[in-house]
């Protein structure tokens, strides 16, 4: 599944996550959310580079549990599964966040 953003050619795989994460920039982020009717902030985009270096330090997309614990540690308390799911309008927290973080889906998710 290929997608177009302005003259680039951005490669998706079926899923619609960035084929390539080293693809990713905030805009891209940005026109992947509209897709999905949200205007990233930049409380968003601090999440998202947050789920960033989870990826670079594990080496893996993470499944919500450590997402959570990870976010609670870098972000502060303040975060929860909860409100990620109000703040990006999704009931699939770590596959929306990965996806937007320009990371490959989470093994565990369907």
């Amino acid at each position: 599944m290929n997608d177009t953003a302005s003259d680039n050619e951005l490669l998706l795989d079926q899923d619609g996550h960035l084929q390539n994460y080293q693809d990713w920039t905030p805009e891209i982020a940005q026109l992947m959310a509209q897709k999905d009717g949200l205007t990233l902030t930049p409380a968003h985009l601090n999440i998202l580079y947050a789920v960033q270096k989870f990826y670079q330090q594990f080496g893996y997309a993470p499944a919500t549990r450590p997402l959570i614990k990870f976010l609670m540690k870098e972000l502060g308390d303040q975060i929860s599964n909860a409100q990620l799911m109000q703040d990006f309008q999704t009931g699939l927290v770590a596959r929306t966040l990965a996806r937007l973080a320009g990371l490959p889906k989470p093994a565990n998710c369907l």
